[in-house]
């Protein structure tokens, strides 16, 4: 797990406060991958862009789990089970700085 999330724990004798943080080692690769793909128009195509019908879907943004959970903590319902609310949520996200670091396309 540690590869994935790092966990470090500290306590301070003096004060006799015991701090917890949870880190991402891979966040900073996420977040720069996301730059130089926003960087490189047309690198992330839709998905069924040159079939017929045309495009029915798309990659919008790579979230580091570490982001996403602080994202539900500063009180974005990401995670709601009704799809509509999790979309409007996650739309709002996206307009933040840190969801903006996120998107793949755009800026």
């Amino acid at each position: 797990m540690d590869e994935v999330l790092k966990s470090d724990i500290h306590y301070q004798e003096h004060t006799g406060v015991l701090t917890h943080k949870l880190t991402q080692p891979t966040e900073r690769l996420i977040l720069d991958r996301n730059a130089d793909l926003r960087r490189s128009p047309g690198a992330i195509r839709d998905l069924g862009q040159n079939e017929e019908g045309g495009a029915w879907g798309r990659m919008v943004a790579s979230i580091p789990f570490i982001i996403f959970e602080q994202a539900k903590r500063d009180g974005f319902d990401l995670a709601c089970k009704d799809q509509e609310i999790a979309g409007r949520e996650m739309n709002r996200f996206l307009q933040t700085p840190a969801g903006r670091a996120c998107m793949v396309q755009g800026d």
